[in-house]
C-alpha cells in the first residue's frame, strides 16, 4: 500500500469558490459530467476543461490540485495510445501514418483526445467541488434535501475509512520493515492484513457505541456542528448549472455532438507526435511508481 497515493482532501481557503453552497456546487459537477457524455467534440472539452482551470487558480488551490493531477493525467494520456491503434469507432478506419508495426488511424487520434478531454473535464470540476467543500457541509446539504440520514452517514463513513485503512496499512507495512521483514509485493502484504482488520473491527466497534451513546437512529431532527446558509447567489449559480445542463445538451443533440470526426483530419507528423508523447507520459509515470514502491 506504500507508494502512489491520490491525495484528494479539502484545500483550506475563503474564495468565492470555497463560499458557494455545496448543492451548487455539485449540481454543476453533475451537469458538466452530464453534457462531456453528451459530445465528442474535443474542442468543446477541452474548452471547459479550461474554464475550470481558472476556477482551481480562483479558488486557489493550485498545489494540492496537481499533485492529483500529476497522478491522473499520465494514466488519462494512455487513452491516446490505446485509441490510436484501435479506435472505439466502427470500421472502416482511416490510416493516417505508420509507427513502427503499428498503424495510426485518424478515428483513433480523434476518439483518444475527446476521452482525455472527457477525463480531464469530468476530473477538474470534480477535485474543484471537492478541494473546496468541506465533507460535513456536503451531507448537512445532503440532508436538507431529503437524502436519507443513514445514507449520508454511509456515504461519510466510506470517504473516512478509505483513507484510514490505507494510511494504517502503510503503518503496518512500515514496522515490518523496521523488523527487517519484506515490506512491499503480495509477500509483505497478506500478512499485514491480519493487523489491519483487526483494528478495523474494533474501530466498528468503537464507533457502533459511539453511535449508540449518541442515540443514531431516533426519530427527530438531526444537527450538525456546521451550520450552512443559502444565498441568493447560491440559488443563481445553482439555477445556472442547471440551465447549462439543459441547453447544453439539447444543443448537442440537435447538432449531432458537433462530432468533427470527418472533417478534423490531423497530420501523419501531429499524429505521430501525439502518439509518441502519451506513450512517453505514460511510460514515465509507471516507471516512477515502481520506483516508489521499489525504495518504499
Amino acid at each position: 500500500m506504500q507508494g502512489i497515493v491520490i491525495p484528494i482532501a479539502m484545500g483550506s481557503g475563503s474564495s468565492f469558490i470555497h463560499r458557494i453552497n455545496p448543492l451548487a456546487k455539485l449540481i454543476w459537477v453533475i451537469g458538466i459530467m452530464i453534457f462531456s457524455f453528451s459530445t465528442r467534440n474535443p474542442v468543446i472539452l477541452f474548452g471547459l476543461t479550461l474554464l475550470g482551470l481558472v476556477l482551481v487558480w480562483i479558488a486557489g488551490i493550485q498545489r494540492p490540485f496537481f499533485r492529483v493531477m500529476l497522478i491522473l493525467f499520465p494514466i488519462s494520456a494512455s487513452l491516446i495510445v490505446f485509441q490510436s491503434l484501435a479506435p472505439a469507432f466502427p470500421r472502416p478506419w482511416t490510416p493516417i501514418a505508420e509507427l513502427g508495426p503499428f498503424t495510426i488511424y485518424q478515428e483513433g487520434i480523434y476518439s483518444g483526445l475527446s476521452l482525455l478531454a472527457r477525463a480531464l473535464v469530468m476530473t477538474v470540476w470534480a477535485l474543484v467541488a471537492l478541494m473546496t467543500t468541506h465533507p460535513s457541509d456536503l451531507f448537512v446539504s445532503l440532508q436538507r434535501i431529503g437524502m436519507p440520514y443513514v445514507l449520508n452517514f454511509m456515504l461519510t463513513m466510506t470517504l473516512q475509512l478509505i483513507p484510514l485503512l490505507q494510511r494504517e496499512f502503510s503503518i503496518v507495512l512500515s514496522a515490518q520493515k523496521s523488523r527487517g521483514m519484506k515490506s512491499t509485493g503480495f509477500g509483505a502484504l497478506l500478512p499485514s492484513m491480519v493487523p489491519v482488520f483487526a483494528g478495523a473491527i474494533e474501530r466498528v466497534q468503537q464507533l457502533s457505541i459511539s453511535l449508540e451513546s449518541r442515540a443514531f437512529g431516533s426519530s427527530g431532527v438531526k444537527t450538525s456542528y456546521r451550520q450552512i446558509s443559502t444565498r441568493p447567489t447560491d440559488y443563481v449559480i445553482g439555477a445556472a448549472g442547471i440551465l447549462f445542463t439543459v441547453v447544453g445538451v439539447g444543443a448537442m443533440i440537435l447538432t449531432g455532438g458537433l462530432d468533427w470526426s470527418q472533417t478534423l483530419i490531423f497530420p501523419p507528423i501531429v499524429a505521430i507526435m501525439l502518439v509518441l508523447l502519451a506513450t512517453a507520459i505514460f511510460i514515465a509515470f509507471t516507471a516512477t511508481a515502481i520506483l516508489v514502491v521499489i525504495r518504499a
